[in-house]
């Protein structure tokens, strides 16, 4: 076997220098508003018993987690997502009580993904979850927090698309379907397989309602603004009154007054783990990432599997993602850059690192030099940019100017 010890594994990154200060600086960032919008913030463990992950309608399957055993031979795994740790929490830590409860975490997690992908086996979550709250109030929070968090840092050309897990299951409830063909007809929506879904349709067409046939074969492009519902309501005629539909639109008139419908796009072939998520679902776009930035909905059906019943709805942003559509759109952050380096003997090191303390003080970004000879401060100054050292013994500053060092004032450093 190949010596891998200078390697890493597939879908891992190491984030150095620049990168790494923008990812800590925007996780800083939607922290702040998390923060000033009410929510808690919560750690989980890295590990959870594979128990917490092993349940029906889970939407991370379990050949995508990461497993390993314990020294008692226990199935554990490293976290897949953030919601279900934090549905354990909610029915195993915090007192009745307390609800409704907003909390939020920034955590990285660990998904199996196929070689070469393109998608990160470890990548950071930052989310929040609303618990406790039944109505659409709780979504349009949800929704308003996380645009708001992408504004924050600076985000431009994104969109939230909203939809409603229960928009599928109205329509076709009452269609002569068994649940393998509905499942089907899901499949071709979710997957945009329009060639698939008209030939599943036509050779059907004589069973299904004609108004019921229409959205179904248009769904996979029924996304917009708000016209869409109006479109799907007379498409749908008056013998269907779907819940879903004023859902959505309540949802998007709230936004539209608070001027963030420009934010949002209806999505109605947002039909993804409809056994999971309970009504809505949102997920967020932008043009220079390749994947989706943001995701969430409600899934008021989840805490009950670790035995209290609790409404619940949240999202989660993928900083890493965000990070690299930053990055392309080119958005900087302010750096750590020093401005000045401080150089000295060993004797007079105290003298150096007061010096830094004072200047850090008047808001300097300053270091000391771990050279022994100025000669290699001002190499060590070069490499990381900065224009100014100080020697300690001389009590002078030197600038770098026209690519040389020359004196400059007497300074004062005792």
């Amino acid at each position: 076997m190949a010596n891998l010890k200078k390697y890493i594994p597939e879908g891992t990154k190491d984030i150095l220098f620049e990168e790494c200060r923008s990812k800590i600086k925007i996780e800083d960032l939607i922290r702040d508003v998390y923060i000033n919008y009410g929510y808690n913030e919560i750690i989980s463990p890295t590990l959870e018993f594979y128990d917490v992950f092993n349940m029906e309608n889970q939407p991370i399957p379990q050949e995508k987690m990461y497993k390993l055993f314990d020294n008692r031979g226990r199935i554990l795994v490293l976290r897949s997502d953030m919601t279900t740790p934090i549905a354990r929490i909610a029915a195993t830590k915090i007192k009745p009580e307390m609800y409704p409860l907003k909390l939020f975490y920034s955590q990285n997690i660990f998904r199996v993904n196929e070689v070469l992908n393109g998608k990160l086996s470890e990548f950071t979550q930052s989310g929040i979850e609303i618990i406790g709250v039944d109505s659409i109030r709780g979504d349009i929070e949800a929704i308003i927090t996380g645009i708001e968090a992408l504004k924050r840092i600076g985000l431009r050309n994104f969109k939230i698309e909203i939809g409603d897990s229960q928009f599928f299951r109205q329509l076709t409830d009452n269609l002569p379907l068994n649940m393998e063909e509905k499942e089907q007809v899901r499949l071709f929506i979710q997957n945009k397989n329009i060639a698939g879904l008209r030939e599943f349709l036509d050779n059907n067409s004589k069973i299904i309602d004609l108004n019921a046939l229409e959205i179904l074969q248009r769904l996979p492009e029924l996304f917009g603004g708000k016209e869409i519902i109006t479109e799907t309501r007379e498409l749908l005629g008056k013998s269907y009154g779907i819940k879903a539909l004023e859902n959505i639109e309540r949802v998007y008139e709230v936004m539209d007054k608070l001027g963030y419908s420009k934010y949002i796009s209806i999505d109605l072939g947002m039909v993804q783990n409809l056994n999971y998520y309970s009504g809505l679902i949102f997920r967020g776009y932008c043009m220079e990432a390749g994947d989706s930035i943001l995701s969430g909905g409600r899934y008021d059906k989840l805490i009950e599997n670790f035995g209290k019943k609790l409404p619940a709805t949240g999202l989660a942003i993928n900083v890493d993602i965000v990070v690299e559509a930053l990055k392309t759109q080119g958005k900087t952050f302010a750096d750590n850059k020093m401005e000045k380096i401080i150089h000295c003997n060993f004797d007079d090191l105290h003298k150096g690192y007061d010096l830094v303390m004072k200047l850090k003080e008047k808001g300097t970004k300053a270091e000391v030099s771990l050279m022994k000879k100025l000669e290699e401060s001002f190499q060590y100054a070069e490499k990381m940019g900065v224009k100014s050292v100080i020697n300690i013994s001389e009590q002078m500053e030197y600038k770098f100017e026209d690519n040389i060092w020359i004196k400059g004032s007497k300074i004062i450093t005792e």
